[in-house]
Protein backbone atom coordinates (compact mmCIF):
# COMPACT_ATOMS: atom_id res chain seq x y z
CA UNK A 1 0.00 0.00 0.00
CA UNK A 2 1.45 3.33 -1.02
CA UNK A 3 1.87 5.34 2.17
CA UNK A 4 0.09 8.70 2.12
CA UNK A 5 1.21 9.90 5.53
CA UNK A 6 3.81 12.32 4.18
CA UNK A 7 1.36 13.82 1.71
CA UNK A 8 -1.30 14.20 4.40
CA UNK A 9 1.09 16.28 6.49
CA UNK A 10 0.23 19.24 4.28
CA UNK A 11 -3.38 19.21 5.40
CA UNK A 12 -3.70 18.69 9.13
CA UNK A 13 -2.28 17.26 12.30
CA UNK A 14 -3.03 15.89 15.77
CA UNK A 15 -2.59 17.10 19.29
CA UNK A 16 -3.54 19.93 21.63
CA UNK A 17 -1.40 22.69 23.11
CA UNK A 18 -1.41 26.43 23.85
CA UNK A 19 -0.09 28.41 20.92
CA UNK A 20 -1.35 31.87 21.84
CA UNK A 21 1.75 32.80 23.87
CA UNK A 22 3.98 32.61 20.81
CA UNK A 23 1.53 33.84 18.16
CA UNK A 24 2.72 37.43 18.00
CA UNK A 25 6.37 36.46 18.17
CA UNK A 26 5.96 34.17 15.18
CA UNK A 27 3.96 36.77 13.24
CA UNK A 28 6.59 39.43 13.96
CA UNK A 29 9.45 37.14 12.92
CA UNK A 30 7.55 36.14 9.79
CA UNK A 31 6.99 39.75 8.72
CA UNK A 32 10.58 40.61 9.53
CA UNK A 33 11.82 37.74 7.39
CA UNK A 34 9.66 38.85 4.49
CA UNK A 35 10.55 42.53 4.74
CA UNK A 36 14.23 42.29 5.71
CA UNK A 37 15.33 38.91 4.42
CA UNK A 38 15.89 40.01 0.87
CA UNK A 39 14.60 38.76 -2.42
CA UNK A 40 15.64 35.15 -1.81
CA UNK A 41 13.64 34.93 1.42
CA UNK A 42 10.60 36.52 -0.17
CA UNK A 43 10.77 34.14 -3.11
CA UNK A 44 11.10 31.19 -0.74
CA UNK A 45 7.93 32.21 1.10
CA UNK A 46 6.09 32.50 -2.18
CA UNK A 47 7.15 28.97 -3.09
CA UNK A 48 9.56 29.85 -5.87
CA UNK A 49 12.77 29.16 -4.01
CA UNK A 50 14.22 25.89 -2.78
CA UNK A 51 12.63 24.98 0.51
CA UNK A 52 11.92 21.68 2.12
CA UNK A 53 8.24 21.12 2.70
CA UNK A 54 5.87 18.17 2.96
CA UNK A 55 6.23 15.85 0.02
CA UNK A 56 3.19 15.23 -2.13
CA UNK A 57 2.01 11.94 -3.55
CA UNK A 58 1.91 12.31 -7.30
CA UNK A 59 -0.86 9.70 -7.70
CA UNK A 60 -3.35 11.78 -5.75
CA UNK A 61 -2.29 14.98 -7.50
CA UNK A 62 -2.98 13.12 -10.75
CA UNK A 63 -6.54 12.42 -9.57
CA UNK A 64 -6.92 16.08 -8.59
CA UNK A 65 -5.69 17.03 -12.04
CA UNK A 66 -8.29 14.84 -13.74
CA UNK A 67 -11.02 16.38 -11.60
CA UNK A 68 -10.07 20.01 -12.23
CA UNK A 69 -9.58 19.44 -15.98
CA UNK A 70 -13.10 17.98 -16.12
CA UNK A 71 -14.49 21.01 -14.27
CA UNK A 72 -12.67 23.52 -16.48
CA UNK A 73 -13.63 21.79 -19.69
CA UNK A 74 -17.28 21.69 -18.66
CA UNK A 75 -17.37 25.44 -18.00
CA UNK A 76 -15.20 26.74 -20.83
CA UNK A 77 -16.79 28.10 -24.00
CA UNK A 78 -16.02 26.52 -27.35
CA UNK A 79 -16.57 27.15 -31.04
CA UNK A 80 -19.26 25.06 -32.69
CA UNK A 81 -17.51 23.42 -35.62
CA UNK A 82 -19.95 20.81 -36.90
CA UNK A 83 -17.03 18.39 -37.11
CA UNK A 84 -17.69 14.87 -35.85
CA UNK A 85 -14.01 14.37 -35.08
CA UNK A 86 -13.77 17.52 -32.99
CA UNK A 87 -17.03 16.64 -31.23
CA UNK A 88 -15.54 13.28 -30.28
CA UNK A 89 -12.39 14.96 -28.95
CA UNK A 90 -14.45 17.53 -27.12
CA UNK A 91 -16.87 15.05 -25.56
CA UNK A 92 -14.80 14.06 -22.48
CA UNK A 93 -13.90 17.70 -21.87
CA UNK A 94 -17.42 19.12 -22.04
CA UNK A 95 -19.64 16.55 -20.36
CA UNK A 96 -18.21 15.56 -16.97
CA UNK A 97 -17.73 18.73 -14.94
CA UNK A 98 -20.25 17.74 -12.28
CA UNK A 99 -18.59 14.35 -12.05
CA UNK A 100 -15.27 16.13 -11.56
CA UNK A 101 -16.75 17.82 -8.49
CA UNK A 102 -17.99 14.43 -7.25
CA UNK A 103 -14.46 13.08 -7.64
CA UNK A 104 -13.13 16.02 -5.61
CA UNK A 105 -15.67 15.19 -2.89
CA UNK A 106 -14.65 11.54 -2.56
CA UNK A 107 -10.93 12.33 -2.71
CA UNK A 108 -11.40 15.05 -0.09
CA UNK A 109 -13.22 12.61 2.17
CA UNK A 110 -10.36 10.14 1.81
CA UNK A 111 -7.68 12.72 2.62
CA UNK A 112 -9.44 14.70 5.32
CA UNK A 113 -10.89 11.58 6.90
CA UNK A 114 -7.40 10.13 6.90
CA UNK A 115 -6.06 13.10 8.85
CA UNK A 116 -8.42 12.38 11.72
CA UNK A 117 -8.70 8.60 11.54
CA UNK A 118 -4.97 7.94 11.48
CA UNK A 119 -4.70 10.10 14.59
CA UNK A 120 -7.48 8.12 16.25
CA UNK A 121 -5.84 4.86 15.22
CA UNK A 122 -2.50 5.99 16.65
CA UNK A 123 -3.42 7.67 19.95
CA UNK A 124 -7.11 6.90 20.49
CA UNK A 125 -8.36 10.47 20.21
CA UNK A 126 -8.61 13.42 17.83
CA UNK A 127 -7.95 17.13 18.18
CA UNK A 128 -10.92 18.72 16.42
CA UNK A 129 -9.86 22.27 17.31
CA UNK A 130 -6.43 21.86 15.80
CA UNK A 131 -7.87 20.17 12.72
CA UNK A 132 -10.37 22.96 12.07
CA UNK A 133 -7.78 25.71 12.56
CA UNK A 134 -5.41 24.04 10.12
CA UNK A 135 -8.23 23.68 7.58
CA UNK A 136 -9.03 27.39 8.00
CA UNK A 137 -5.44 28.28 7.10
CA UNK A 138 -5.67 25.95 4.11
CA UNK A 139 -9.04 27.04 2.69
CA UNK A 140 -10.01 30.50 3.85
CA UNK A 141 -7.20 32.85 2.71
CA UNK A 142 -7.54 32.08 -1.01
CA UNK A 143 -11.32 31.85 -0.70
CA UNK A 144 -11.75 35.23 0.95
CA UNK A 145 -9.32 36.88 -1.47
CA UNK A 146 -11.63 35.63 -4.24
CA UNK A 147 -14.64 37.16 -2.47
CA UNK A 148 -12.76 40.43 -1.93
CA UNK A 149 -11.79 40.50 -5.59
CA UNK A 150 -15.42 40.21 -6.66
CA UNK A 151 -16.44 42.94 -4.22
CA UNK A 152 -13.99 45.43 -5.73
CA UNK A 153 -14.18 44.21 -9.33
CA UNK A 154 -17.92 44.77 -9.44
CA UNK A 155 -18.48 41.82 -11.78
CA UNK A 156 -21.61 40.91 -9.80
CA UNK A 157 -23.85 42.92 -7.45
CA UNK A 158 -22.76 42.17 -3.89
CA UNK A 159 -26.33 41.19 -3.04
CA UNK A 160 -25.91 38.15 -5.28
CA UNK A 161 -22.95 36.65 -3.40
CA UNK A 162 -21.52 38.53 -0.41
CA UNK A 163 -23.68 37.38 2.51
CA UNK A 164 -24.12 33.94 0.98
CA UNK A 165 -20.40 33.35 0.59
CA UNK A 166 -19.29 34.98 3.84
CA UNK A 167 -21.61 32.67 5.79
CA UNK A 168 -20.69 29.59 3.70
CA UNK A 169 -24.34 29.06 2.85
CA UNK A 170 -24.07 29.64 -0.88
CA UNK A 171 -25.16 26.11 -1.72
CA UNK A 172 -28.51 26.89 -0.04
CA UNK A 173 -28.92 30.59 -0.76
CA UNK A 174 -27.33 30.67 -4.21
CA UNK A 175 -24.38 32.76 -5.34
CA UNK A 176 -23.34 34.50 -8.53
CA UNK A 177 -19.85 33.08 -7.87
CA UNK A 178 -21.41 29.82 -8.84
CA UNK A 179 -18.42 27.49 -8.56
CA UNK A 180 -18.18 28.09 -4.81
CA UNK A 181 -21.26 26.00 -3.97
CA UNK A 182 -19.14 22.87 -3.55
CA UNK A 183 -16.82 24.66 -1.12
CA UNK A 184 -19.81 25.21 1.17
CA UNK A 185 -20.49 21.47 1.15
CA UNK A 186 -16.87 20.81 2.09
CA UNK A 187 -16.95 23.43 4.86
CA UNK A 188 -20.01 21.78 6.38
CA UNK A 189 -18.26 18.42 6.10
CA UNK A 190 -15.23 19.82 7.98
CA UNK A 191 -17.55 20.54 10.91
CA UNK A 192 -19.66 17.39 10.72
CA UNK A 193 -16.84 14.84 10.56
CA UNK A 194 -14.87 16.04 13.64
CA UNK A 195 -18.11 16.23 15.62
CA UNK A 196 -18.96 12.67 14.62
CA UNK A 197 -15.47 11.41 15.45
CA UNK A 198 -15.48 13.18 18.81
CA UNK A 199 -18.52 11.06 19.64
CA UNK A 200 -16.65 8.01 18.38
CA UNK A 201 -13.76 8.94 20.68
CA UNK A 202 -16.04 9.32 23.68
CA UNK A 203 -17.53 5.88 23.05
CA UNK A 204 -14.11 4.38 22.22
CA UNK A 205 -15.53 2.63 19.16
CA UNK A 206 -13.48 0.22 17.09
CA UNK A 207 -12.87 0.49 13.38
CA UNK A 208 -15.69 -1.88 12.42
CA UNK A 209 -18.20 0.20 14.37
CA UNK A 210 -16.92 3.41 12.78
CA UNK A 211 -17.29 1.96 9.29
CA UNK A 212 -20.77 0.65 10.13
CA UNK A 213 -21.84 4.10 11.36
CA UNK A 214 -20.49 5.80 8.24
CA UNK A 215 -22.21 3.27 5.97
CA UNK A 216 -25.47 3.80 7.86
CA UNK A 217 -25.23 7.56 7.38
CA UNK A 218 -24.53 7.05 3.68
CA UNK A 219 -27.62 4.84 3.45
CA UNK A 220 -29.76 7.49 5.15
CA UNK A 221 -28.42 10.19 2.82
CA UNK A 222 -29.14 8.01 -0.21
CA UNK A 223 -32.70 7.37 0.93
CA UNK A 224 -33.28 11.07 1.64
CA UNK A 225 -31.86 12.07 -1.73
CA UNK A 226 -34.01 9.52 -3.56
CA UNK A 227 -37.04 10.94 -1.76
CA UNK A 228 -36.40 14.56 -2.77
CA UNK A 229 -35.62 13.47 -6.33
CA UNK A 230 -38.94 11.60 -6.45
CA UNK A 231 -40.61 14.89 -5.51
CA UNK A 232 -38.87 16.66 -8.38
CA UNK A 233 -36.52 18.69 -6.16
CA UNK A 234 -33.48 18.12 -8.32
CA UNK A 235 -31.78 21.38 -7.37
CA UNK A 236 -31.89 20.46 -3.68
CA UNK A 237 -30.52 16.99 -4.42
CA UNK A 238 -27.62 18.54 -6.30
CA UNK A 239 -26.66 21.45 -4.03
CA UNK A 240 -27.72 20.76 -0.44
CA UNK A 241 -25.14 19.36 1.94
CA UNK A 242 -27.44 16.80 3.55
CA UNK A 243 -27.95 15.16 0.15
CA UNK A 244 -24.31 15.35 -1.02
CA UNK A 245 -22.26 14.55 2.06
CA UNK A 246 -22.26 10.81 1.34
CA UNK A 247 -19.89 11.42 -1.59
CA UNK A 248 -17.35 12.61 0.99
CA UNK A 249 -18.22 9.98 3.57
CA UNK A 250 -17.48 7.13 1.16
CA UNK A 251 -13.98 8.61 0.94
CA UNK A 252 -13.86 8.61 4.75
CA UNK A 253 -14.86 4.94 4.75
CA UNK A 254 -11.97 4.20 2.40
CA UNK A 255 -9.69 6.14 4.76
CA UNK A 256 -10.97 4.11 7.72
CA UNK A 257 -10.13 0.89 5.90
CA UNK A 258 -6.75 2.27 4.83
CA UNK A 259 -5.63 3.46 8.25
CA UNK A 260 -7.50 1.19 10.65
CA UNK A 261 -7.91 -2.07 8.75
CA UNK A 262 -4.72 -2.37 6.68
CA UNK A 263 -5.19 -6.12 6.17
CA UNK A 264 -8.61 -5.51 4.63
CA UNK A 265 -7.18 -2.75 2.48
CA UNK A 266 -4.46 -5.10 1.30
CA UNK A 267 -7.04 -7.68 0.29
CA UNK A 268 -9.09 -5.09 -1.58
CA UNK A 269 -6.07 -3.57 -3.31
CA UNK A 270 -4.73 -6.97 -4.35
CA UNK A 271 -7.78 -7.53 -6.62
CA UNK A 272 -6.50 -5.48 -9.52
CA UNK A 273 -8.87 -6.93 -12.10
CA UNK A 274 -11.88 -6.26 -9.90
CA UNK A 275 -10.80 -2.65 -9.37
CA UNK A 276 -10.35 -2.20 -13.11
CA UNK A 277 -13.79 -3.69 -13.76
CA UNK A 278 -15.35 -1.27 -11.25
CA UNK A 279 -13.64 1.71 -12.90
CA UNK A 280 -14.80 0.53 -16.34
CA UNK A 281 -18.34 0.23 -14.96
CA UNK A 282 -17.98 3.75 -13.56
CA UNK A 283 -16.96 5.09 -16.98
CA UNK A 284 -19.90 3.30 -18.58
CA UNK A 285 -22.23 4.89 -16.04
CA UNK A 286 -20.79 8.35 -16.67
CA UNK A 287 -21.20 7.98 -20.42
CA UNK A 288 -24.58 6.26 -20.54
CA UNK A 289 -26.52 7.19 -17.42
CA UNK A 290 -25.60 10.69 -16.27
CA UNK A 291 -27.86 12.28 -18.88
CA UNK A 292 -30.79 10.83 -16.94
CA UNK A 293 -30.65 13.46 -14.22
CA UNK A 294 -33.16 11.93 -11.75
CA UNK A 295 -31.41 8.56 -12.00
CA UNK A 296 -27.97 10.09 -11.59
CA UNK A 297 -28.95 12.35 -8.70
CA UNK A 298 -30.57 9.48 -6.82
CA UNK A 299 -28.46 6.32 -6.98
CA UNK A 300 -25.91 7.75 -9.39
CA UNK A 301 -24.00 9.80 -6.83
CA UNK A 302 -23.60 6.71 -4.65
CA UNK A 303 -22.39 4.59 -7.57
CA UNK A 304 -19.96 7.31 -8.60
CA UNK A 305 -18.51 7.54 -5.08
CA UNK A 306 -17.94 3.78 -4.99
CA UNK A 307 -16.32 3.91 -8.42
CA UNK A 308 -14.11 6.82 -7.40
CA UNK A 309 -12.95 4.88 -4.34
CA UNK A 310 -11.90 2.07 -6.66
CA UNK A 311 -10.13 4.62 -8.87
CA UNK A 312 -8.21 6.00 -5.88
CA UNK A 313 -7.05 2.55 -4.81
CA UNK A 314 -6.16 1.56 -8.36
CA UNK A 315 -4.17 4.76 -8.91
CA UNK A 316 -2.35 4.49 -5.58
CA UNK A 317 -1.34 0.89 -6.07
CA UNK A 318 -0.91 0.29 -9.79
CA UNK A 319 0.29 3.50 -11.44
CA UNK A 320 4.00 2.93 -10.76
CA UNK A 321 4.84 2.50 -14.45
CA UNK A 322 3.01 5.71 -15.34
CA UNK A 323 4.54 8.03 -12.76
CA UNK A 324 7.40 9.08 -15.00
CA UNK A 325 5.25 9.55 -18.11
CA UNK A 326 5.04 13.17 -19.21
CA UNK A 327 1.24 13.22 -19.43
CA UNK A 328 0.88 11.74 -15.92
CA UNK A 329 3.26 14.29 -14.44
CA UNK A 330 1.64 17.14 -16.37
CA UNK A 331 -1.83 16.28 -15.09
CA UNK A 332 -0.45 15.83 -11.57
CA UNK A 333 1.23 19.26 -11.80
CA UNK A 334 -2.13 20.81 -12.65
CA UNK A 335 -3.57 18.92 -9.68
CA UNK A 336 -1.12 20.61 -7.30
CA UNK A 337 -2.78 23.94 -8.12
CA UNK A 338 -6.32 22.58 -8.43
CA UNK A 339 -7.78 24.59 -5.55
CA UNK A 340 -6.56 27.92 -6.92
CA UNK A 341 -7.62 26.94 -10.42
CA UNK A 342 -11.06 25.93 -9.20
CA UNK A 343 -11.55 29.25 -7.43
CA UNK A 344 -10.46 31.45 -10.33
CA UNK A 345 -11.09 29.52 -13.55
CA UNK A 346 -14.28 31.44 -14.36
CA UNK A 347 -12.11 34.49 -15.13
CA UNK A 348 -11.00 32.71 -18.30
CA UNK A 349 -14.49 32.76 -19.78
CA UNK A 350 -14.56 36.45 -20.79
CA UNK A 351 -11.20 36.29 -22.62
CA UNK A 352 -12.42 33.11 -24.30
CA UNK A 353 -15.54 34.87 -25.55
CA UNK A 354 -13.48 37.81 -26.75
CA UNK A 355 -11.18 35.49 -28.68
CA UNK A 356 -14.17 33.74 -30.26
CA UNK A 357 -15.49 37.09 -31.49
CA UNK A 358 -12.08 38.20 -32.75
CA UNK A 359 -11.48 34.99 -34.69
CA UNK A 360 -14.97 35.17 -36.18
CA UNK A 361 -14.35 38.79 -37.24
CA UNK A 362 -11.13 37.67 -38.90
CA UNK A 363 -13.09 34.96 -40.73
CA UNK A 364 -11.05 32.16 -39.19
CA UNK A 365 -12.79 28.85 -39.93
CA UNK A 366 -14.47 27.34 -36.82
CA UNK A 367 -12.40 24.17 -37.16
CA UNK A 368 -9.19 26.23 -37.01
CA UNK A 369 -10.51 28.44 -34.17
CA UNK A 370 -11.65 25.60 -31.90
CA UNK A 371 -8.28 24.59 -30.44
CA UNK A 372 -6.87 28.12 -29.84
CA UNK A 373 -10.05 29.18 -28.02
CA UNK A 374 -10.07 26.17 -25.71
CA UNK A 375 -6.32 26.18 -25.12
CA UNK A 376 -6.34 29.90 -24.31
CA UNK A 377 -8.95 29.40 -21.59
CA UNK A 378 -7.05 26.48 -20.07
CA UNK A 379 -3.81 28.47 -20.08
CA UNK A 380 -5.41 31.56 -18.52
CA UNK A 381 -7.12 29.54 -15.78
CA UNK A 382 -4.02 27.51 -14.94
CA UNK A 383 -1.77 30.57 -14.87
CA UNK A 384 -4.16 32.44 -12.56
CA UNK A 385 -4.50 29.38 -10.35
CA UNK A 386 -0.73 28.94 -10.23
CA UNK A 387 -0.05 32.57 -9.34
CA UNK A 388 -2.75 32.80 -6.67
CA UNK A 389 -1.67 29.51 -5.12
CA UNK A 390 1.93 30.66 -4.90
CA UNK A 391 1.04 34.14 -3.72
CA UNK A 392 -1.75 33.31 -1.25
CA UNK A 393 -2.22 29.65 -0.38
CA UNK A 394 1.41 28.54 0.02
CA UNK A 395 2.52 31.46 2.24
CA UNK A 396 -0.44 30.91 4.56
CA UNK A 397 0.35 27.21 4.74
CA UNK A 398 3.87 28.09 5.85
CA UNK A 399 2.52 30.46 8.50
CA UNK A 400 0.10 27.72 9.59
CA UNK A 401 2.88 25.18 9.88
CA UNK A 402 4.97 27.62 11.93
CA UNK A 403 2.14 28.22 14.41
CA UNK A 404 0.49 24.80 14.27
CA UNK A 405 3.27 22.46 13.15
CA UNK A 406 2.36 19.12 11.67
CA UNK A 407 4.48 17.17 14.18
CA UNK A 408 4.67 17.74 17.93
CA UNK A 409 4.65 16.06 21.31
CA UNK A 410 1.47 15.05 23.07
CA UNK A 411 0.45 16.44 26.48
CA UNK A 412 2.11 13.51 28.30
CA UNK A 413 5.21 13.60 26.11
CA UNK A 414 4.22 10.79 23.79
CA UNK A 415 5.19 11.17 20.16
CA UNK A 416 2.28 12.08 17.93
CA UNK A 417 3.61 11.89 14.36
CA UNK A 418 1.70 13.29 11.44
CA UNK A 419 2.72 10.23 9.41
CA UNK A 420 1.38 6.81 10.33
CA UNK A 421 3.07 4.08 8.32
CA UNK A 422 1.05 1.05 7.25
CA UNK A 423 2.21 -2.00 5.31
CA UNK A 424 2.38 -1.80 1.55
CA UNK A 425 0.46 -4.25 -0.60
CA UNK A 426 3.30 -4.56 -3.07
CA UNK A 427 6.11 -3.15 -0.97
CA UNK A 428 5.63 0.33 -2.41
CA UNK A 429 5.90 2.75 0.47
CA UNK A 430 6.74 6.26 -0.76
Amino acid sequence: MAAIGVMLADDGGPGTTRYEDRWWGIVFNTLAALLLGGKGEIMRWFGTGTSKGPQRLIELDFIRGIAIIAVMGFHFHTVHTGSAIISAIEYPLKNFGQEGVNLFFTLSGFLVGGLLLKQYAKVGRIDARRFIIRRIFKIWPAYYVLILFHVFAGRHPTSTFLVQNLTHMQNYLGSSISQTWSLAVEEHFYLFLPALLLLVTMLKLRSSAIIAILLSICGIVLAARCFVVSKGELEAAFFYTQYRIDSLLFGVILAAVYWMKPELYQRIASHKKTLIAIVIALIAWLVLATKNVPLDESIGYTLQALGFCALIVLTLEYSKNLRTAWFFRAIAWVGVYSYGIYLWHSLALAPGDMLIRKLAAWHVPPVAAWAPVLIAQFVIAIVIGYVTTRAIEFPFLRIRDAIFPARRKGPRGEGMPEELEVPAVRGQVL
